[in-house]
């Protein structure tokens, strides 16, 4: 018997060897649970290209939006886990989703393989130029002063907790103003329609720069290195949590582990060559990466930080 179970765990490990040497043997296809154009979209973009390069294998990537990211994110769970379907998901689909909605079909920690988290999107509190405030304490102490006379616009998850921590962590009374897109919040903001956002810094820098908007801060925990001249809301007294807008490479459950070492290791490299870092700092997108055993306790812990956070937000699933 011990010959036998010894014969047999040597196959395996055969097998296993042979499968990292082969893979991969055909086309890979990377679903983006999110638009053409998104802030994924355009980091699983830039991300992939070089994958194709590096593992020499053709790539494609598969746009599919809708439900806050789950319907693709569904449809990459239920897929073969053979390391030919992988995903773009991010602190929607893996993080906010469970807290924020009463049933979805997909659990973020157990029906995937974690592959490595590639960085951030760095949030910014922006306000109407208009606001005599230059700082967070500056814009709480005014929002103190007019109770209800202050709101916030918001258009995705982030958004929404993140002004609601506000809120409650800083004791003021302002409003929450739901947008269907980023754009149009920030168009409002702008009009002085609305007081204020959170936003990516992508879509807001640039406003920012040119006097349309006023940056205030950014809302993670240590300044971003793309940002650095800007402080964090912490900084400034007020502690939301460390949230963030984060992305990273999944592959559905069960997938070889020696394929998920081997796309690891060549999401590794890709993260860590300066032209792919600039490229990504381009279109505001910060390079932070975590391997898959990391990146899995990573998970681990958003889903529980979201959690906490939407009970005390007091925000309902819908």
């Amino acid at each position: 018997m011990r010959r036998i179970a010894f014969v047999f765990a040597m196959l395996v490990v055969a097998c296993n060897a042979a499968t990292a040497q082969t893979y991969p043997a055909k086309r890979i296809t990377v679903i983006v649970p999110f638009g053409a154009g998104s802030g994924t979209d355009g980091v699983a973009r830039v991300v992939t290209q070089r994958l194709a390069e590096v593992l020499k294998a053709t790539i494609v990537v598969e746009n599919r939006p809708g439900a806050s990211g789950a319907i693709g994110t569904v449809a990459t769970a239920r897929s073969a886990p053979d390391g030919y379907t992988l995903m773009f998901g991010g602190s929607s689909t893996h993080a906010a989703n469970p807290s924020l909605f009463k049933s979805i079909q997909y659990s973020p920690t157990e029906d995937f393989a974690p592959i490595g988290r590639v960085g951030l999107f760095p949030y910014i509190l922006v306000i109407n130029p208009g606001i005599e405030a230059k700082s967070v304490g500056e814009l709480v102490a005014l929002a103190k002063q007019k109770p209800g006379t202050m709101s916030f616009a918001y258009a995705n998850a982030l958004g929404q907790l993140a002004g609601e921590m506000l809120k409650r962590r800083a004791g003021i009374d302002i409003q929450a103003v739901p947008y269907k897109s980023s754009p149009e919040g920030m168009t409002d903001v702008m009009a002085g329609r609305v007081s204020m956002m959170f936003n990516d810094a992508t879509a807001t820098q640039s406003l920012a720069q040119s006097g349309q908007l006023r940056a205030l801060a950014t809302i993670t925990k240590d300044r971003s290195k793309l940002l650095a001249e800007l402080p964090t809301i912490q900084e400034q007294g007020v502690d939301l949590g460390n949230l963030s807008a984060w992305t990273g490479l999944f592959a559905p459950k069960g997938t070889p582990p020696e394929v998920v070492e081997k796309l690891s290791a060549a999401l590794r490299e890709i993260v860590e060559e300066p032209a792919i870092r600039q490229r990504l700092a381009e279109i505001g997108f910060e390079a932070q990466w975590l391997n898959h055993k990391d990146f899995a306790a990573f998970v681990a812990a958003e889903n529980e930080t979201w959690a906490a956070l939407t009970k005390e937000a007091g925000i309902e699933r819908q």
